[in-house]
């Protein structure tokens, strides 16, 4: 029965007859109506969540979800604003924090500084389509970036871009891990979600010429908005080898 009920809601919000933002009616409501339990309501509801189509909002109800954005942050070298571009979507940013400072002990090592060597700290809260979507840290080593702290880094802005264009820094490969989180205060009140909700987090170290790192960030992704999104494909000499052994296996 809670299959049948999840494929029904699952149908309705697929084809746009129920769209993002709407309210499904309530637990007992759908009892009455489809005459069904409410462990069979909340079992379809409990799936639907996981599946990223509806959301509860506490104290109000359930709700469709909005389409999480599917990001390839994580399978390539592109920044937020170069990677919402190529899927059209308009990026904006509200600069946080702009300042030089002493790097910390972890900074320091990711960024392989002295300690206390001279740190650029980039705060902003980046938007898509108008929407806040993600808290961003970053920290780039004050000698190879002379100048930063006087730009506007505000708006639709690429800091890969101008790394690229004005200082010559192009990023050339790194390192990047994704973390599961939720919302303490702040981050709750800047993304406008509840504290306590689940925040996906990316670490990022970026490397220039040289294998130099000139980038480390910490992002807070809203998790209702995002998705991280990964393209494989099989090496050729990897899947030749491979297809060769299946063929002369008995």
């Amino acid at each position: 029965m809670y299959f049948q009920l999840k494929e029904w809601l699952s149908g309705r919000i697929l084809s746009g007859e129920l769209t993002p933002g709407e309210q499904l009616p309530g637990e007992l409501e759908l009892c009455d109506r489809l005459h069904v339990s409410r462990g069979v309501v909340r079992q379809a509801l409990s799936e639907l969540r996981y599946d990223g189509l509806v959301e509860r909002r506490r104290g109000r109800g359930t709700f469709v979800a909005a389409p999480k954005t599917a990001e390839g942050l994580i399978s390539g070298l592109r920044g937020l604003a170069e990677d919402a571009w190529l899927r059209g979507s308009r990026i904006d940013s509200t600069v946080l924090v702009l300042r030089e400072r002493p790097a910390d002990v972890q900074t320091a090592r990711l960024l392989e500084l002295e300690p206390d060597e001279l740190v650029v700290e980039l705060g902003r809260l980046r938007s898509l389509d108008g929407e806040p979507h993600v808290l961003v840290t970053t920290f780039l080593p004050t000698g190879l970036v002379p100048g930063l702290v006087a730009l506007d880094l505000g708006g639709p802005e690429s800091l890969y871009r101008i790394l690229r264009e004005r200082y010559g820094l192009p990023i050339l490969s790194c390192v990047r891990r994704v973390e599961a989180a939720v919302a303490d205060t702040r981050q709750a009140h800047l993304l406008r979600v509840s504290r306590g909700d689940p925040l996906l987090v990316l670490r990022s170290t970026a490397y220039t010429s040289g294998h130099r790192p000139l980038e480390h960030f910490v992002a807070c992704h809203r998790a209702d908005r995002s998705a991280f999104e990964v393209e494989l494909e099989a090496a050729t000499a990897s899947a030749t080898r491979f297809d060769h052994l299946v063929e002369a296996t008995p």
